[in-house]
């Protein structure tokens, strides 16, 4: 009886086991499954935020391989005010986000990015000197930490927040005395807080 009892005890652990075990393993795999199908790998994002600043911004970001992704990127900037400049600018470039925590393009994210902006800038003139301006071509480069999540099937939304500056050093200009002094006067580090809204591809 007693040999009996034991034998049925460990029948009872093993299914036991088997029972919490094997359904736990295949819940696990499936939610990897369904974590890796309703992952972000394609998107294209902009700024609703940006509109008052007069800003049009637009990201391509993709899926190269496990957490990390490429984007490219523009932005138009409409007539912005800096001490006595004006300016508007034109920019094309091209970013690299990691994602430690995710394997798609979802959660935390680092961001380094690179831009080449084309420059209209005017600088305001005094009584002595009337208004001058140049087109000015100059390097920026930003970095950014940020969280994305997935919104529904087709939407995606990010919060952001990061500095960019430009280099200083004019890659061409047609008045290189203007464009020195819009570097040391005019334009300065540009702290940015991004809430983007994207459509997944």
């Amino acid at each position: 009886m007693t040999s009996l009892r034991r034998v049925m005890r460990i029948m009872l652990g093993v299914l036991s086991l088997c029972y919490f075990s094997v359904p736990h393993a295949y819940a696990q795999k499936l939610r990897e499954k369904l974590a890796a199908q309703d992952g972000i790998f394609s998107f294209v994002e902009v700024n609703p935020a940006d509109l008052m600043w007069g800003r049009y911004r637009l990201a391509h970001e993709n899926f190269i391989f496990e957490s990390v992704s490429f984007a490219w990127l523009g932005e138009v900037q409409e007539t912005r005010r800096k001490n006595r400049f004006q300016e508007r600018s034109l920019t094309a470039g091209l970013s690299l986000q990691y994602y430690p925590q995710s394997v798609s393009l979802m959660g935390p994210f680092f961001r380094a990015e690179t831009d080449l902006t084309m420059s209209d800038v005017t600088e305001n003139g005094d009584p002595k000197r009337s208004a001058q301006s140049a087109y000015i071509s100059t390097l920026k480069m930003a970095g950014d930490i940020g969280w994305r999540v997935r919104l529904s099937d087709r939407l995606t939304g990010s919060a952001a927040y990061g500095l960019r500056t430009t280099l200083p050093q004019v890659l061409w200009s047609n008045d290189e005395a203007l464009g020195r002094r819009w570097l040391s006067d005019g334009d300065s580090l540009d702290m940015r807080v991004q809430i983007n809204l994207g459509i997944i591809l």
